[in-house]
């Protein structure tokens, strides 16, 4: 299990449990950051998949990075019928995901969803753009996503850049309270690179909204408009 699925299923255990990690920056130093809330789902995330679902009975929904099934299920709690596909490399969370959102099917990585699957809603949330790691990379999967969409279909996608330039490629290695992560990639994207990638990619980029993270982390709801 990763430390990142150890700490998850701390907080499962013990819900009122807080824990500071340290992000450390290879080459670039490092920061303690509190843990944010990954077990419940946030006032504007539950706006954003509400809109996005607007009573469909059955759509087709693919939660990129699903940790712990927090969107998942939320998304199943709105939609018995919803086909949801979640994406999670950590064992352990995709096996929890699998047991605690009914008739979901999951995949290790992104890139192991067929080519020709078709989704309503893509979900990035919980800085999840930064999955992909490089600049490169990241407009590949925002292609590829679109790609994917149906007809009108929308992604929602959080990110936010922190440092210098419109796209950082952070290498990272990450201590959840004694359980070490890393090194990895990780990108981080400011709004308008994130905006002008969309749109090159096909999307038409609907809004752009402060997370309740705080700080530069943003949300971005996208349409294929292709």
């Amino acid at each position: 299990m990763s430390a990142f699925g150890r700490a998850m299923f701390d907080q499962l255990q013990q819900p009122d449990h807080s824990v500071t990690f340290h992000l450390s920056i290879v080459g670039d130093g490092g920061m303690d950051c509190p843990c944010r809330d990954f077990l419940h789902v946030r006032a504007e995330e539950q706006d954003f998949i509400r809109h996005c679902l607007d009573g469909d009975g059955h759509p087709r929904v693919m939660d990129i990075g699903c940790g712990i099934g927090r969107h998942s299920s939320f998304v199943r709690s709105l939609s018995q019928g919803a086909a949801i596909t979640v994406v999670e490399t950590d064992r352990e969370l995709r096996e929890h995901t699998l047991r605690t959102v009914p008739g979901a099917i999951s995949y290790e990585k992104f890139g192991d969803i067929p080519a020709q699957a078709r989704f309503d809603l893509v979900l990035l949330l919980g800085n999840g753009l930064g999955v992909f790691g490089t600049a490169r990379a990241t407009r590949d999967g925002l292609r590829q996503i679109h790609d994917m969409l149906s007809d009108k279909g929308s992604a929602l996608i959080e990110s936010g850049n922190f440092a210098a330039g419109e796209f950082y490629e952070a290498r990272h290695q990450i201590d959840y309270g004694g359980y070490v992560d890393g090194p990895f990639m990780w990108g981080y994207a400011t709004r308008a690179w994130l905006t002008r990638e969309l749109t090159e990619a096909g999307f038409e980029v609907l809004s752009v909204t402060p997370s309740s993270h705080g700080g530069p982390f943003f949300i971005i709801h996208a349409r294929n408009c292709a």
